[in-house]
């Protein structure tokens, strides 16, 4: 009885989960960004100006884990958080109803961009994996490398010694293809990536 061969796919299912893991900040910082979000509206309208520099540096935090973001947003993010400060004090002229609006609009143009920037990097592993998908195990054999296109032969013939070592090989290296692939890709890749 002849064995039918495992296909490749099988260690190709997690490209667009590793692009999130490598693209997005920790979970553990959204948490605490929804968190301070949260907190923030419960508090109120009279608590925005004390709590927007915090929340704009939280955002700057996040943003900064995600190392493909041009650093500009950051600096852009740090200097409002100071502006916030500075239109708090007495000399600044401004009542505290328009202090109140500015770190609303603040507050809610960073979570916005932190959001939309979020969604576009899901939306962009959705559709590499997509691609990866859409190969079959001659084309993502031929982009393996020599000994990891030896390994992948053996692992569908039934031999899990290095399955482990193999699927962490064939997802970066199918990775790596799929971000290099079509040129449209590339630009959606770029505006993604630079925010």
């Amino acid at each position: 009885m002849v064995m039918q061969q495992r296909s490749l796919q099988v260690l190709a299912g997690g490209v667009g989960r590793a692009f999130r893991q490598r693209a997005l900040a920790p979970a553990a910082l959204y948490l605490l960004l929804g968190g301070a979000v949260a907190g923030a509206v419960w508090a109120g309208r009279m608590h925005w100006p004390l709590l927007a520099p915090g929340l704009l540096v939280l955002c700057a935090v996040v943003l900064g884990w995600m190392q493909q973001v041009r650093r500009r947003w950051l600096g852009i993010y740090l200097v409002a958080a100071l502006l916030l400060l500075v239109l708090q004090s007495p000399w600044s002229g401004l009542d505290p109803a328009g202090v109140e609006r500015v770190a609303l609009a603040a507050m809610a143009l960073a979570v916005a961009q932190l959001l939309v920037h979020t969604v576009r990097v899901v939306q962009l592993s959705w559709a590499l994996q997509a691609q990866v998908d859409a190969m079959d195990d001659t084309a993502i054999l031929t982009l393996l490398p020599g000994e990891a296109a030896g390994a992948a032969r053996q692992w569908q013939q039934g031999d899990e010694r290095r399955a482990l070592e193999l699927q962490d090989v064939v997802t970066l290296t199918l990775l790596y293809a799929v971000l290099k692939s079509p040129l449209a890709q590339r630009l959606w890749l770029r505006r993604v990536l630079l925010g």
